[in-house]
C-alpha cells in the first residue's frame, strides 16, 4: 500500500493500492480498519470463479480484489456524475439535500456497499452457494455486517451512513427512498459497478478478449434517469454503443467461462465432497463460525480426503485433487424449461446406471440467469429527451440468451 495525496472531489484519498485492472485504488483513511477487518480480510482465501483455474490455470483471483475494484469503479462513476452534471442537478434527481455533506455520505455509502457487498460467500464463491444456511450470499454479507469490526468500522462515518448501508445490502427490503435505490442499482443493478468490474477481471486473468468493454464511455454517460418506476441509473443515448458491449461482454463470459464444461463438472464434484463432509451438509450459520470457512480449510480437507481411502467423499477428493473428473458425453439436452431439460436428463441418468452402473453418470443442468436478458430494461436518454430501454434500441440485445440445456458425465475410466 503506497501513501498518497491524490483527491476525488471532496474525499482525501491518503491510501493507494496497485491494481492491474484498474490502475490505482484509492482509500480513505477511515477506509482502512474496515479493509483490514477480518471478514474483508477473509475474502483474500475466496476465489472469484471457483475452480475454474484448472481449465484457465490463470483464475486464481479472489473476492478481496474484486471488492476494492468494485469500490473503485462505484467511485469513478459518482465522480464523474457530479463533474458533468454538477453537485446540484445530480443531488436534486436522487431526492437528496443539496450540500456538500449530502454528497459526501452519498459518496462514502456507496463505497461501502462496493466493499462489502460480497462479505458473505461461501468458499470457492457461487459454487458452493446452494450449501449456505440463510439462502443466498446476500443474507450473509447482511448478518456479517454485525461484525463488530465492520459495525464498529461503519458507524465511525456516521449512524446515517451506517443505517443507509444496512437498507441498501438488506434484500428483504425492497421500498427504499431514491437516493438509496439509486446506490442499490449503482453498485448491484444491472450496468452496476459489481458487473464492470468482474468482467473486465475476469476476462483479465482468465486471459480472455471477449470479456471487455468500453468502461470510459460508459462511465462518460451513466446517470440518473426519472423514469415511470422512479428514479432509475440510465445511460444517455452516446453510450449506447458501449451498453451493448457490456452485455455482449457478460454473454460472452458466460458461455465460455462460466458455463464451460469441465468447470461445471468440477463444481458438482466439489459439491458432492462438501455435502458429504460438512455437519448437517450444510455451512455453519453462526457468523463467527462461518468466518473460519475459506478455500485454503476446504483444499487441506480436499486433500486429506484424497488420502483417506475410507473417507465419504474420498472419490469426490480424488476426483478434483488428481484431475480425475468425469468426462461429458457428446449430446447436449436442450429445452425452453428448466424442467423438462432436468426430467429429460433424469430419465437418461436412470438408463445408464440400469444398464451400466460402473459409469457413474452425473446430471448437470445449466439455467442462465434471468437476469442475462435484463440488461435491456437499461433506461436511455435520447437527444430529444425521450427515454427509451435499451431493449427497445438495440437489434443486438434482445439476442442475447442462452436457453436452458444439460449434459450428462461419467467416470472418465469408463469412457475409454
Amino acid at each position: 500500500m503506497q501513501q498518497t495525496s491524490l483527491k476525488a472531489g471532496v474525499l482525501n484519498f491518503s491510501e493507494a493500492v496497485r491494481d492491474p485492472v484498474h490502475g490505482m485504488i484509492r482509500l480513505e483513511r477511515c477506509d482502512l480498519g474496515l479493509v483490514d477487518s477480518a471478514p474483508v480480510q477473509r475474502l483474500r482465501n475466496i476465489r472469484q470463479l471457483g475452480l475454474t483455474d484448472r481449465v484457465y490455470p490463470g483464475a486464481c483471483h479472489s473476492r478481496f480484489e474484486h471488492a476494492l475494484g468494485t469500490m473503485e469503479v462505484t467511485t469513478r462513476l459518482l465522480e464523474e456524475m457530479k463533474s458533468r452534471l454538477g453537485l446540484e442537478e445530480l443531488l436534486r434527481s436522487l431526492g437528496s439535500p443539496i450540500s456538500e455533506k449530502s454528497y459526501v455520505n452519498l459518496l462514502r455509502i456507496s463505497r461501502m456497499v462496493a466493499l462489502l457487498h460480497d462479505l458473505g460467500h461461501p468458499p470457492f464463491s457461487h459454487v458452493t452457494e446452494r450449501l449456505l444456511p440463510r439462502g443466498m450470499h446476500e443474507e450473509m454479507s447482511l448478518a456479517l455486517l454485525e461484525h463488530p469490526q465492520i459495525r464498529t468500522g461503519l458507524k465511525s462515518l456516521g449512524e446515517e451512513i451506517w443505517q443507509s448501508v444496512v437498507q441498501v445490502m438488506d434484500p428483504a427490503i425492497e421500498e427504499l427512498p431514491s437516493h438509496l435505490r439509486f446506490i442499490r442499482s449503482l453498485v448491484c443493478g444491472e450496468f452496476g459497478s459489481d458487473r464492470m468490474d468482474y468482467l473486465l477481471r475476469d476476462a483479465h486473468h482468465v486471459g480472455v478478449e471477449y470479456g471487455a468493454f468500453d468502461l470510459p464511455r460508459i462511465q462518460h454517460t451513466l446517470r440518473p434517469l426519472e423514469t415511470d418506476q422512479g428514479v432509475q441509473l440510465g445511460i444517455e443515448h452516446g453510450g449506447l454503443l458501449a451498453a451493448e458491449g457490456l452485455q455482449w461482454a457478460r454473454f460472452s463470459m458466460f458461455t465460455q467461462v462460466y458455463f464451460h464444461r469441465t468447470r461445471r463438472i468440477l463444481d458438482l464434484h466439489l459439491v458432492d465432497f462438501l455435502i458429504r463432509t460438512l455437519e448437517q451438509r450444510r455451512y455453519p450459520e453462526e457468523p463467527d463460525e462461518y468466518l473460519r470457512w475459506d478455500d485454503i480449510r476446504v483444499f487441506q480437507l480436499l486433500r486429506e480426503a484424497d488420502l483417506d481411502p475410507s473417507h465419504p467423499a474420498h472419490a469426490s477428493a480424488r476426483r478434483i485433487i488428481r484431475r480425475q473428473q468425469h468426462r461429458p458425453l457428446p449430446e447436449v439436452v436442450e429445452g425452453e424449461h428448466v424442467e423438462d431439460v432436468a426430467d429429460r436428463l433424469a430419465a437418461r441418468v436412470r438408463e445408464i446406471r440400469d444398464h451400466e452402473p460402473l459409469k457413474d453418470p452425473v446430471a448437470d443442468v445449466v439455467s442462465p440467469p434471468p437476469a442475462l436478458a435484463q440488461g435491456g430494461e437499461l433506461p436511455v436518454l435520447l437527444e430529444n429527451g425521450e427515454i427509451r430501454r435499451l431493449s427497445q434500441l438495440s437489434s443486438l440485445v434482445g439476442r442475447l440468451r442462452v436457453k436452458p440445456h444439460g449434459r450428462i458425465y461419467c467416470a472418465q475410466e469408463t469412457l475409454q
